[in-house]
């Protein structure tokens, strides 16, 4: 039997508007999209991770979006539209960061 992939809007991500110098809405966006919705996801239960970590926890819950941890990390720009939620960074050694998504209250 096959498991069923998890929905990726069990948790109501808030729009991103996505920007940069090499982005392109019609190449781009439904991709990103995507990923951002499963990385809002995954970290929506206040738990630590690294890239890493977070990057093998998409790929498990969402194993058709596209997701690397280079991506992941650009993600962080948008930190600031996260209306109702916050990012959490700590540095934990040898240039490794480890990050949580918390609920504003």
């Amino acid at each position: 039997m096959t498991a069923k992939q998890p929905s990726l809007f069990a948790v109501d991500a808030p729009p991103v508007q996505f920007h940069g110098s090499d982005y392109v809405e019609q190449r781009d966006g439904k991709d990103l999209t995507l990923q951002f919705q499963a990385v809002h996801n995954v970290m929506s239960d206040g738990q630590w991770r690294t890239d890493e970590q977070l990057e093998a926890a998409v790929r498990e819950r969402y194993p058709d979006v596209p997701c690397k941890s280079t991506s992941i990390a650009r993600q962080r720009r948008y930190q600031n539209e996260l209306d109702g939620w916050h990012v959490e960074h700590e540095y934990i050694g040898k240039r490794l960061w480890k990050h949580r998504l918390v609920r504003e209250e």
